[in-house]
């Protein structure tokens, strides 16, 4: 009989989807590469509708995001990222994420889909 984990399970991991496992799971298979181009103007990129997960990676210059299921807009109180640092996140279905810098230097987000 399979074993059933639970939040009161202290090796328990919550999925995005509310079911629990025991041990950490993979993220993902390399998808889809996207650089974004991040300035002061919130842009959005709409992923791949089948992607869940993504890694994604500032170079450059500390960043604002925003992540959702339709066109979203990033803003100075969005979610921080900085310059330098690497994010693996769940996404909704049809994701969508748009970036802006979060002071006066412009960089790149690197973002690999996870499959």
């Amino acid at each position: 009989m399979p074993v059933s984990y639970n939040a009161d399970d202290i090796t328990a991991i919550r999925r995005p989807d509310g079911t629990y496992v025991e041990a950490v799971e993979p993220l993902g298979l390399p998808g889809v590469a996207r650089q974004i181009t991040v300035d002061g103007t919130s842009s959005n990129t709409t992923l791949t509708a089948t992607c869940r997960r993504l890694s994604m990676r500032a170079v450059g210059a500390d960043m604002r995001y925003a992540i959702g299921s339709s066109t979203q807009t990033a803003t100075a109180s969005s979610h921080f990222i900085a310059a330098g640092e690497r994010l693996d996140i769940a996404l909704p279905v049809t994701p969508n994420i748009a970036v802006i810098r979060n002071a006066s230097t412009d960089g790149v987000l690197e973002v690999t889909e996870l499959l």
